[in-house]
């Protein structure tokens, strides 16, 4: 409690954009990556991507790639400085192996520890662009989904992109050579997204090709997606029509000659042993109608004709209801 006469001194905020503000939930035990830098460094290029794209998100990449330096003693923006280098320290102490830590603990700026990684793991990245590119060519759909395999593509294409980026124009010229190179850089993926396609989608491949200007990968990406679609689809609904054939077949199977060239449409009953109706309609099991009368010798065909229109009727009924 400040004692009478006297006023509290205000901390100086920080503007939210600021490389300098601290979120509370920016402490130093943040863990960015799921897999550190492993000693031997043959997942540095993987690792280095997935950390600076956790610092961008965090608004410190500056404090490892050297455009945020340490500021004077006597400025302002000195202690928000020490306290920022330390936490984004601290992380990057997290996200490497325990026998690369060392060197780490005992550094003054994340950026001397940055520099000695790129010293000691980006020494002729030729051999990898190498394997990378290879990988590029050798890729194959082989029945996997079209997202599963573009997906695989994009991580190749995502890991050579930090390698060998795209050059990007600061002479303020207006030739338009930088988007010229973007555009034949979107051109090349788009081959690379073909050539791997199973030959399945040889149609949406020529359909593709057509287009002119050639769209981009992402649009690629979607007929590719939406042929898929449509083939599975289809694949569903066979199984169903082949159903109703097989229904239709044996339905012609019970449509049964009787002796006197006329075509039933029952197998013989189970309780009665006629052919002209179903054991369902059979008037001995459900009962002989009101006007029925017993035929004689001489009428046994006219009582099975009733027989069979009244269990036509019944049945033509029941399909059609």
């Amino acid at each position: 409690m400040a004692g009478i006469g006297t006023k509290e001194i205000a901390k100086p905020t920080i503007d939210t954009s600021s490389p300098y503000y601290l979120h509370p939930s920016d402490h130093p035990g943040l863990i960015f990556v799921t897999h550190p830098l492993s000693e031997s460094g043959d997942n540095y290029f993987t690792w280095r991507r997935g950390f600076l794209n956790a610092l961008h998100s965090k608004n410190k990449a500056g404090f490892v790639d050297g455009t945020i330096e340490k500021p004077d003693d006597a400025s302002s923006d000195f202690q928000a400085w020490i306290q920022c280098n330390a936490v984004v320290l601290a992380w990057l102490t997290n996200a490497l192996a325990k026998e690369l830590q060392g060197n780490a603990t005992h550094a003054e700026t994340t950026r001397e520890v940055w520099k000695d990684l790129e010293e000691r793991f980006t020494q002729g990245i030729a051999p990898r662009v190498y394997e990378l590119k290879r990988a590029i060519v050798l890729l194959q759909q082989e029945k996997a989904s079209v997202a599963s395999y573009y997906g695989k593509l994009k991580s190749v294409w995502g890991e050579l992109q930090g390698l060998n980026p795209t050059p990007i124009c600061k002479c303020g010229c207006t030739c338009g050579a930088a988007k010229k190179m973007q555009i034949m850089r979107e051109e090349e993926k788009v081959f690379d997204f073909l050539m791997g396609l199973d030959e399945a989608y040889t149609t949406v491949r020529s359909q593709i090709l057509s287009i002119d200007p050639l769209p981009n990968i992402g649009r690629a990406y979607a007929i590719a997606a939406q042929e898929e679609k449509q083939r599975s689809i289809a694949a569903s609904r066979t199984p169903t029509i082949e159903a109703a054939a097989l229904l239709t077949k044996k339905s012609d199977s019970q449509m049964r000659w009787n002796g006197s060239g006329r075509r039933n449409q029952f197998p013989p009953c189970p309780h009665c042993g006629k052919t002209n109706h179903s054991q369902e309609y059979c008037f001995k099991v459900i009962g002989y109608p009101s006007d029925w009368r017993k035929p004689g010798k001489g009428n046994s065909s006219r009582a099975d004709h009733k027989q069979t229109n009244s269990s036509n009727a019944a049945f033509t009924a029941k399909m059609d209801g």
